[in-house]
């Protein structure tokens, strides 16, 4: 009887399995590039316990990035107006139904469902590896990966397509990633002598070196700020409050969210923990800590990362764990950029610790070749790399060289290099910045263990507890997360934008001119492959911070006027606005319009009462807000007393009233006068909420009054502090793509493309070199009228033949209207043969000189003329031509 059953399950299995595998596609992306080489070890045990997160995808993707791009564009009504999490499921996230198609599927397939993501990204199951076998055609084997013996299926899960399509990955079908917390103990004698108990920088020290003292000094410490900390381990209260103690820094305000069982019990990794407590309280410690710990697997990563997103409590984070990318596949590095994008549509910053093994990330595991450290690498994730700081005896700042050495006889230093899985991000642009893939890390601070942080540890794995010196990238991350933190609290203190999702801000604090100097450049040192030198580079990014100098150059930006109000002027009709008449008429009239075709007509009736209102959303970050009308009162009779009256409020959005600003009434009769209110302070505690202007007019009984108010030219406005958007307009402007859209004139008929002398490349422009010679080349570029800031930025070269002191032969460049005479609007710079010295650069601030010419078509051009002498072979080489325009 019993075998009878198993044959008729095993039957009815077959038969539903045949018909599953006939309409089931493989899952792509599950391999892992560190596995590629190895053979198997064995099959892993059938009893294998896996904990998976099923990943489902987001809907609207494209809307999406359309939405990111737009909350980072000043010129956008969208501009910093972030998502709640509630938001971003509503428009983006995986729906119920997505939800209880999969997990149907699992609970058929024999998983355990554990838990479902609030934002439904997520689906955390259990199972033995012989229930994931048969469910997914696959076959789990062991691997021998260097000192660990780790397991991975032979191929992608078998899914049915209806299952395929609502997912994007299963997590956890391998253990090769295991975050390891990215920090060094000091092995070695300080290189200075610090003044840390232990050896190691102190607070104090950071601060002045990295110039926070003028922040802290402000009483911007973080005070009402929460800062995140995503962690692997747990860690001990009494360490921090040793070190808080010991440098003065008050007590911590603190909070644990333990995710997937996670304890906060100090294991071999708590000195991550201790560090990234100890770093920020020194950077920040008015700030609270919310220190978030989840299970070092797969699906805790993941999970974990989503619980900071989905709780949408803090908007700045440090990472100080990681693996490098080869030791994930692409599907799983994809759902972590998936939170990481709704992280940034919300308005978080993660800052990542870049790794320690410099160029090679993966020389942990079995691979030697270059890679880079994820998370660090991830496009919506800000990488943080690693220095040497040398500081003089007060901790002021003396000089920094890209961190590398050897530690405990293994090479160590920042990590840095391109992306296997992400390409360029569009905000990662200026100088050195053409890579096709995504470069890290982005900036960098003190790293290496030798110039450290004194911390004091005493849980867990230390040789030495108390007192220590500690590096790596680790301590540079969370330093800089607690510089964010302090200038987040000025900027909104202050009426300005914070950083929100900050890679925007940091990389146009790079590329375009600022009062302060925001970075110091690192220019010296490798990170044991890629060199440091001016400008970006993948040792240590665009450099260092000088917090002073970041928070002022931030809070200096221009405002932007913003009209709060859509058809101010009624001359689309009633569109937008609310009306309501107790006479039943249509308010919007043309019967008296202060301009255009149309304005308000209230009253002229018995006993009116008449009101239009319309609701506007005021910015957090609003520094003034004004308010500005014409209004034309009339009447029909000589009364002495007010009976009739014209009034205006400002209310909530549910109606309740903020304030009253004018009341008029009929002996205010006197054609169209303009009123004019600042109403920032009765609007200061609105900002960020949605109000309502409300005009009304209301009437006696007397017929004879004929009592009327016109309202016309309604201006509601606001100033928004927000930074410029920065862009290089210049087409092919190393002329490697030959002419176009250049523009040539050679008096001899020459090609002026050429490959005789070019600074990058193979071709510059190559101007006369012939007697008598007269060359141009020219491009037509349009200014924004919103224009802020214009740099012009070329290479050029300076050749000549015979030794004179006399200016024989000159180049210029300028700017003309578009024409073959066309009217000269400045010219820039003049040189001559006298000043040839070969490759030289120059960069030129244009604003003031093309502030006539912003929104016409102009050319940027440059000029050669020699004299008829031949002897004197006078020639120049252009190269590398940019013009950063700066408009908001």
């Amino acid at each position: 009887m019993l075998i009878n059953i198993d044959l008729t399950s095993a039957m009815a299995y077959l038969h539903s399995s045949q018909q599953y595998r006939m309409g089931s596609q493989r899952l792509p992306g599950h391999a892992v590039p560190l596995l590629a080489n190895l053979q198997p070890l064995g099959p892993t045990s059938q009893d294998q316990p896996l904990q998976l997160a099923f990943a489902l995808k987001l809907h609207n993707e494209s809307d999406l990035e359309t939405l990111l791009a737009a909350q980072n564009d000043p010129t956008s009504a969208l501009y910093h107006h972030y998502l709640t999490p509630q938001e971003f499921n509503n428009q983006f996230a995986p729906t119920q139904g997505d939800v209880n198609t999969v997990t149907a599927y699992l609970r058929q397939q024999g998983f355990k469902v554990t838990a479902i993501a609030s934002n439904h990204l997520l689906i955390d199951a259990s199972a033995p590896v012989a229930t994931a076998e048969r469910a997914f055609a696959i076959t789990f084997n062991n691997y021998q990966l260097k000192t660990r013996v780790v397991y991975a299926p032979n191929d992608n899960p078998l899914l049915p397509e209806a299952i395929e399509n609502q997912l994007e990955t299963v997590i956890g079908l391998n253990n090769v990633t295991v975050y390891h917390p990215i920090n060094l103990q000091s092995k070695l004698k300080q290189l200075p002598a610090y003044k840390g108990l232990g050896g190691g920088f102190t607070p104090e020290e950071l601060r002045n070196a990295y110039d926070v003292k003028p922040l802290l000094s402000a009483g911007r410490d973080g005070t009402g700020q929460t800062i995140g900390l995503f962690e692997m381990d747990g860690y001990k209260a009494g360490d921090i409050a040793a070190y808080r103690q010991q440098y003065k820094l008050g007590t911590l305000k603190a909070s644990n969210v333990l995710v997937d069982g996670a304890t906060n019990t100090p294991g071999a990794g708590a000195i991550e923990v201790t560090l990234d407590m100890e770093v920020i309280s020194a950077m920040t410690p008015g700030a609270t800590q919310k220190i978030y710990i989840g299970p070092n697997t797969t699906a805790g990563i993941s999970d974990t990362y989503n619980r900071i997103v989905t709780d949408n409590q803090v908007k700045i984070i440090s990472i100080s764990w990681g693996d490098c990318e080869l030791a994930s596949s692409k599907s799983r590095l994809g759902v972590l950029d998936t939170i990481f994008e709704q992280g940034a549509a919300q308005g978080q910053t993660f800052f990542a610790a870049s790794g320690d093994n410099g160029a090679y990330d993966c020389a942990t595991d079995a691979s030697h070749s270059l890679a880079v450290d994820s998370p660090a690498s991830d496009p919506y994730v800000v990488g943080v790399g690693g220095t040497t700081l040398n500081a003089d005896p007060n901790g002021a700042y003396g000089s920094e060289t890209a961190w590398s050495g050897v530690s405990g006889g293994t090479s160590v230093g920042g990590g840095g290099g391109r992306s296997i899985y992400f390409t360029h991000p569009t905000y990662q642009s200026g100088p050195n910045l053409t890579d096709p893939n995504r470069q890290v890390p982005d900036i960098s601070a003190n790293a290496d263990p030798n110039t450290g942080y004194s911390i004091y540890y005493t849980s867990g794995n230390t040789t030495t507890p108390g007192w220590i010196t500690v590096g790596g990238t680790s301590a540079a991350a969370p330093l800089w997360a607690g510089i964010a933190t302090d200038i987040n609290q000025m900027l909104v203190a202050d009426k300005v934008a914070p950083l929100g999702h900050a890679t925007a801000a940091i990389y146009r604090l790079y590329n375009t001119p600022q009062v302060y100097p925001p970075y110091h450049d690192i220019t010296t040192g490798s990170n044991l492959y890629y060199k440091a030198g001016p400008g970006y580079d993948m040792a240590t990014g665009i450099g260092t911070p000088d917090a002073w100098n970041i928070a002022r150059d931030l809070e200096n930006s221009p405002v932007l006027a913003t009209q709060l109000l859509q058809n101010a002027g009624f001359d689309t009709g009633p569109a937008s606005w609310v009306e309501h008449s107790s006479g039943g008429y249509e308010l919007i009239s043309t019967a008296n319009p202060h301009s255009g075709k149309y304005s308000t007509y209230f009253c002229s009736y018995v006993n009116c009462h008449d009101s239009i209102t319309q609701t506007a959303y005021l910015s957090k970050f609003t520094r003034k807000v004004t308010l500005s009308y014409w209004v034309y009162i009339g009447r029909g009779d000589t009364s002495t007393t007010c009976q009739d009256n014209f009034q205006v409020f400002l209310r909530t959005a549910g109606g309740d009233s903020i304030t009253r600003l004018q009341k008029l009434c009929n002996m205010d009769a006197n054609g169209w006068v303009q009123y004019s209110f600042d109403v920032t302070n009765a609007l200061a505690k609105y900002a960020g909420q949605t109000i309502q202007l409300d005009f009304e007019a209301t009437g006696t009984s007397g017929p004879r009054s004929n009592f009327f108010v016109n309202l016309d030219d309604v201006d509601f406005q606001s100033l928004v502090v927000v930074p410029g958007i920065t862009t290089q307009v210049i087409q092919n402007p190393g002329f490697e793509n030959g002419h176009a859209p250049w523009q040539e004139y050679s008096r001899s008929g020459y090609e002026l493309i050429s490959t005789v002398l070019a600074h990058t490349g193979l071709h510059s422009a190559y101007l006369c070199g012939y007697a008598n010679c007269h060359d141009t080349i020219s491009q037509t570029v349009t200014l924004p009228t919103s224009t802020r800031n214009v740099v012009l930025s070329y290479w050029i070269y300076i050749g000549h033949s015979t030794i004179t002191d006399t200016c024989a032969d000159t180049f210029h460049s300028y700017a003309q209207l578009p024409a073959a005479q066309g009217t000269t609007i400045a010219n820039f710079q003049t040189l001559c043969n006298t000043d040839a010295n070969g490759w030289i650069h120059y960069s030129l601030d244009i604003t003031n000189a093309l502030a006539s010419a912003l929104g016409k078509p102009i050319q940027i051009g440059f000029e050669a003329a020699g004299s008829s002498d031949p002897r004197t072979n006078f020639f120049v080489d252009v190269d590398d031509v940019t013009l950063y325009v700066t408009h908001g």
